[in-house]
């Protein structure tokens, strides 16, 4: 069929059959029919998400914990360091499962001990201090160590112990080294040990690097700079081994890392160190433990360690019911897909086939949808590992910030990883981000981890997902139908055209368009709360007026159509339904009352209607004549809570979008009719209102005049909704009808305020804001935020007229 073309609708594409045809044979996908059954009997717990993070963890199977508790149930397992009956029980199965692991990865004992550590991150850490490192001096150039720049950030971290220890550290691109063949064994007759670390499979692109490079650098075919000595491999398997096997006896690194839940999901925090048993006798040991010394004086510098590998590097008691654990891990894992083998294919089956559709995608304009970031364009499985990296383009071949897409995914259910995935190196290079821009968004106030993803309209990190061993086909449709109902516009018929790695024919695809939507997430972004005490503003709620009047250019227009308030919406307990008012004073944290509530788990994390979607059911309402929070829900008695601080109650701390808040306990009434209306021990708290956090930026560096003060929101003090904007992506929303899209959709956006305005997403070219006496900042087109020029208290008023500039600032704003 090469070089066939045929036309195929989106339907087409996107079916079992297409996926079938030309992505799989029969033994790459599946486990032999036995997937649904298992994605049923295993992972019932997933039911309509879509889980994409596998190389972050992987989800355990329910039959590993079952048959993990029954272990525990019939045995007694005792400290493996004592020697009566239940601790000989433990020593000899965490022996077993040793042998079990090195089993898996075709190892014999004979050539290669395993350490238990918390995970590949200490293991990676106890080869920086156990290796024999030799420092410069003048007489001596000293040990090496050379990492590849498409390392996780726990590899890289290596070179701050160098440092300490008078150690040369060299970055090496993956380039050089794939050019950097030629003999060089007249350097290796030198004592001197260099160590060189680079992953089997890049956790940002998927890029699988040669294993062929172990025997390579260790016989000096390739080095990566040339140095006399002994050169030593250290090789970050974690993201490896999860979905693919890894042949010791085939290839022999001297080292290798390993979390188990990537492998299995569980249990966590739980890693390997496999060392060669060549290497062993030269590495040193300094700190000792429990467990690990066959003879010290405390009294004098004398210390003989136990003879074997393992016993001499694990420091204490290792965790030994999760080593335990390790064993139904294997039995369950082969017993589910019959190994690792069958892993890579069936993995590999559902990253090609993604891979191919979403690299096609366009606009009707023939842009990109998405720019993927890849090692290279032939995805054949000894290559690319089951991992997609990329970036969601606009039709003008701007870049859609990772937080946004990772937004709008989650509104369908689809958990996905963004950022730079601990791996500057390789974000870096795909991004064509430059040292200088690195430091420069960190002054911006970029740090890794967080949602700031577009710094001058270039991005400082990208989306990435990864397929597991219970992945299906329909996860994979469902990302894929994720990007072409919420990114690709509905407008005109266009044409598609994949071209498949493996010569399959060039398919052009003849679409309708697919939704645009320009929606915030669901949780809302709002704010409220006040340093003027909210009991003030309450006492004086009768006599608040209009405290200022702004003089503006008069380049400030409504578009000569006026623009109006017309609706104000509060939600007192954050992720529960709005309290719509038609007046209302706004405070220094946005409107009074606004998310000064939220409700926890036994855990303290905070809930949304993610989590508990019948949050949307609880109506909480705003009394300020009898000074109380009414709470009401069908079938259940309401339940009201003071609106004054209780400053009597012990202060705690929770977090809400990575920040940790001073918040109090509202009592057990409140928790009682939580547990009867939601079935689970849930807890009312409240922000402490002589705490305050920050928007944005200005949550890590100083705080100055300009910061705008949040409650419990996400990002925003207000976010603003326009109606035309409503209405025009009513249309776009096929086999939906809404009687009043205005307040249907409205509540799905959880908007603050809602704006009459006559032209659709108008207020994403809005700079400053105008209503009544307030002046509000915005940013991303809907969020605002208080300007420093308004007083508070204020009233905002449905009905109010709003005025807007196009970035042209404000000439002068001052109380009359």
């Amino acid at each position: 069929m090469e070089g066939e073309n045929t036309t195929m609708t989106l339907e087409n594409l996107l079916s079992f059959s297409y996926f079938h045809k030309y992505f799989i044979n029969s033994s790459d996908y599946g486990y032999k029919g036995t997937i649904q059954e298992m994605r049923k009997k295993e992972f019932s717990r997933i039911a309509d998400v879509t889980y994409l993070d596998h190389i972050g963890t992987t989800l355990f199977p329910e039959s590993l914990l079952q048959t993990f508790m029954a272990d525990l149930s019939t045995h007694v397992y005792g400290n493996p360091h004592s020697n009566n009956l239940s601790s000989r029980l433990t020593h000899d199965t965490i022996e077993y499962v040793r042998y079990r692991i090195l089993q898996h990865f075709n190892a014999s004992p004979e050539d290669y001990s395993v350490i238990f550590t918390s995970g590949s991150t200490a293991a990676l850490k106890l080869v920086a201090e156990i290796f024999p490192w030799t420092p410069r001096s003048s007489s001596n150039a000293g040990s090496y160590f050379c990492y590849l720049t498409d390392n996780h950030t726990s590899v890289v971290g290596i070179r701050e112990n160098m440092k300490m220890l008078y150690v040369s550290t060299v970055p090496v691109e993956p380039e050089d080294m794939l050019q950097s063949e030629s003999p060089t064994t007249e350097l290796l007759n030198d004592s001197t040990f260099h160590l060189f670390s680079y992953p089997a499979l890049s956790n940002f692109s998927g890029t699988k690097y040669p294993l062929s490079w172990i025997k390579k650098i260790q016989t000096g075919e390739i080095l990566p700079i040339r140095a006399p000595g002994k050169w030593c491999v250290l090789l970050d398997a974690a993201s490896f081994v999860s979905t693919s096997p890894l042949d010791l006896a085939v290839y022999q690194p001297d080292f290798v890392t390993i979390s188990f839940y990537k492998i299995f999901g569980f249990p966590t925090g739980l890693g390997a160190l496999i060392v060669s048993n060549c290497i062993a006798n030269f590495l040193r040991k300094n700190y000792f433990g429990g467990g690990t010394a066959a003879a010290y004086l405390s009294k004098e510098d004398f210390f003989v360690p136990k003879d074997s590998i393992s016993d001499r590097f694990e420091d204490g008691t290792v965790p030994f019911l999760d080593i335990i654990s390790l064993k139904h891990a294997f039995d369950t894992l082969q017993k589910l897909t019959g190994g690792m083998e069958n892993i890579m294919n069936h993995t590999h089956a559902l990253a090609s086939y993604t891979y191919s559709v979403l690299s096609a995608l366009r606009y009707n304009n023939g842009q990109p949808v998405v720019h993927i970031y890849t090692g290279s364009e032939v995805r054949t499985i000894d290559v690319q590992g089951p991992i997609i990296n990329f970036n969601v383009m606009d039709e003008n071949g701007g870049t859609i910030g990772y937080s946004q897409v990772d937004k709008l995914a989650s509104l369908f259910n689809i958990h996905l990883r963004t950022g730079c995935f601990c791996n500057t190196g390789a974000c870096q290079k795909h991004l064509g981000i430059s040292n200088a821009e690195v430091i420069r968004n960190l002054q911006a106030g970029h740090i890794c981890g967080d949602n700031m993803d577009l710094i001058d309209g270039r991005p400082t990190g990208s989306v990435r997902i990864s397929f597991g061993f219970m992945s299906t086909f329909e996860d994979a449709k469902a990302f894929l139908t994720f990007i072409v109902d919420t990114f690709i516009k509905k407008s005109s018929q266009r044409t598609v055209q994949i071209m498949d790695y493996e010569k399959f024919p060039i398919i052009s695809l003849s679409q309708s368009e697919s939704s645009e939507e320009k929606g915030i997430d669901s949780s809302g972004k709002i704010t409220g709360s006040t340093r003027v005490t909210q009991s003030q503003i309450l006492s004086n709620l009768s006599t608040v007026e209009r405290a200022c009047k702004c003089k503006v250019r008069k380049t400030m227009t409504t578009n000569n159509k006026a623009i109006k308030l017309s609706h104000i919406y509060i939600y007192p307990i954050k992720s529960c339904a709005a309290f719509q008012v038609s007046r209302w004073p706004v405070a220094e944290q946005g409107l009074l009352f606004d998310r000064n509530w939220m409700i926890v788990n036994e855990n303290g994390v905070c809930l949304s209607q993610k989590q508990e979607p019948r949050l949307c059911l609880i109506y909480p309402s705003i009394d300020t004549i009898k000074n109380i929070m009414k709470i009401q829900a069908k079938g259940m008695p309401s339940i009201e809570i003071p609106l004054d601080d209780n400053l009597t109650i012990q202060i705690s701390q929770n977090k809400v979008c990575g920040d940790r808040v001073n918040t109090y306990d509202c009592g057990e009434e409140a928790a009682h009719w939580l547990f009867c209306f939601l079935s689970h021990k849930y807890r009312l708290i409240r922000q402490s209102s002589s705490f305050h956090r920050y928007a944005g930026a200005q949550r890590k560096g100083p705080v100055g005049a300009s910061s705008s003060s949040l409650s419990l929101v996400n990002e925003a003090q207000y976010l603003l909704i326009n109606t035309a904007s409503i209405f025009h992506l009513s249309q776009q929303i096929p086999f939906r009808e809404y009687t009043d899209p205005a307040d249907q959709m409205t509540q799905r956006f959880r908007a603050n305020l809602v704006v009459d305005s006559k032209i659709p997403f108008q207020e994403e070219e809005w700079n400053e804001l105008f209503i009544d006496c307030l002046h509000f900042k915005t940013t991303f087109g809907m969020y605002l935020q208080n300007s420093t020029c308004s007083s508070y208290p204020s009233l905002l008023t449905v009905g109010s007229e709003v005025y807007f500039t196009l970035r042209d600032p404000i000439e002068d704003c001052s109380e009359n």
